[in-house]
């Protein structure tokens, strides 16, 4: 009788409850399989990413005070898109000195909502939306690389929920979100073996910004070793002649469209600009013309050492892993904003987005993952709240370590899965 009653217990004890079986419900999307659970945490994390957003949308940074609400003044001034004919080198009625594609973003957010929605929320609201199309794409590269829905929903919690991510666009009112999200597809379309969706995603960030050049070395590599064709690069200069004919049509010079790019490269003659990296050390009292000396061959130096590690994974035979495609996105982006000079604290948006996928692969990548977000919110609340850290260098060599460790990582799995090529 005694057992009768354990056995029965047992029966009860190992019975699936009604709320397990309907948290374990499935969905069948394209293929993927997720669980009701995996949609209620979505959902939950979209929610209060939504609400993080709103609620910094009443912060003015200094980049919005002193450029975005000029320009949505300027719009204003002339009618909506007649701004897109003004050129600012000949015309005070116009500051703008971002792309012609940001541009029309714009003059489509006064179209949409001038005079009726405050113009902070209207240049928020476009990066937010960039934000959630960023986190989605995300989500989908993760599954790809790691073919794994829980993996993909902490991917997408990350990107929702990254402190970089949300002060980037409902704080700063900056607009990294959005090439990042083409960058974003363009990784997607490579795993996919898509080479044209692949270069096309990446003259359509190359538009947007001209950080785009820092995630272009993973696919110079990749095609080093025969993963992309090389060809579909002449859509970039292709799709920013594109871009550009609206506004030259409307009566703006093509000689100062064509050069937006290389204006921007000379605005800026610090050589550190609260990032913290190589130039944290040199002293900002060092002379102009000094400067004009140091930032080129800076460059050619930082070209010359891609230049190196290309040599090297060209010439090394090893089996190319989802693994060390994210871990060479990461590690390059990170490498670059680190060598070269004049980066914003804002350049290692790429590093920071891709570096959450990064950190599904691994305690010590998670580790490398939440010291380079830790080293970018503590640059990010020094220009945005003002802070009590006066000096960057100790920053930068800790940021120098995480790239060692990054890099020691990298070289261990190009060895590790070595080819042998004895005949």
């Amino acid at each position: 009788m005694e057992n009768t009653t354990k056995n029965k217990q047992n029966v009860t004890e190992n019975k699936p409850r009604f709320i397990d079986e309907l948290m374990n419900y499935r969905f069948n999307f394209g293929g993927v399989v997720v669980k009701l659970v995996d949609i209620i945490f979505a959902l939950g994390i979209f929610t209060i990413g939504i609400a993080a957003r709103i609620n910094m949308f009443s912060i003015a940074s200094g980049d919005y005070t002193n450029a975005f609400a000029d320009w949505m003044s300027e719009i204003e001034a002339a009618g909506g898109w007649a701004y897109i004919g003004i050129d600012p080198v000949t015309s005070d009625a116009s500051t703008f000195d971002y792309n012609c594609i940001f541009q029309y973003c714009l003059c489509l957010l006064y179209t949409i909502g001038g005079g009726k929605v405050a113009n902070i929320v209207l240049v928020k609201t476009l990066s937010c939306i960039f934000d959630f199309v960023l986190v989605f794409n995300a989500m989908r590269v993760t599954y790809v690389l790691t073919g794994s829905v829980r993996k993909s929903m902490m991917a997408m919690a990350g990107v929702t929920l990254l402190p970089t991510v949300i002060l980037n666009g409902a704080t700063w009112a900056q607009n990294d979100a959005i090439f990042t999200s083409f960058l974003m597809l363009s990784f997607y379309s490579f795993l996919k073996k898509r080479d044209f969706r692949t270069w096309l995603y990446v003259s359509i960030a190359f538009i947007f910004k001209q950080q785009t050049i820092f995630f272009l070395p993973f696919l110079l590599l990749m095609w080093l070793k025969n993963k992309t064709k090389i060809r579909y690069i002449l859509l970039m200069p292709v799709v920013y002649f594109v871009q550009v004919i609206p506004a030259w049509i409307a009566g703006r010079s093509l000689g100062s469209l064509l050069g937006i790019y290389s204006n921007q490269v000379t605005m800026f003659s610090s050589l550190s600009m609260n990032y913290p990296n190589l130039y944290t050390v040199v002293t900002s009292q060092i002379s102009h013309s000094m400067r004009k000396i140091i930032i080129p061959s800076a460059i050619l130096i930082t070209a010359m050492l891609v230049g190196i590690i290309a040599y090297y994974i060209y010439e090394k035979q090893f089996e190319i892993t989802n693994e060390f495609m994210v871990s060479l996105i990461v590690f390059m982006a990170a490498l670059i904003v680190f060598c070269l000079p004049v980066m914003h604290e804002r350049y290692a948006y790429i590093a920071e987005v891709f570096g959450v996928i990064y950190a599904m692969f691994g305690y010590r990548k998670f580790c490398c993952f939440v010291g380079i977000e830790t080293l970018a919110i503590i640059t990010y609340i020094r220009y945005l709240f003002g802070s009590n850290v006066t000096y960057l260098y100790p920053f930068a060599i800790i940021n120098l370590c995480i790239i060692l460790v990054m890099g020691y990582d990298l070289y261990k799995q190009i060895n590790d899965n070595a080819v042998s090529t004895d005949k």
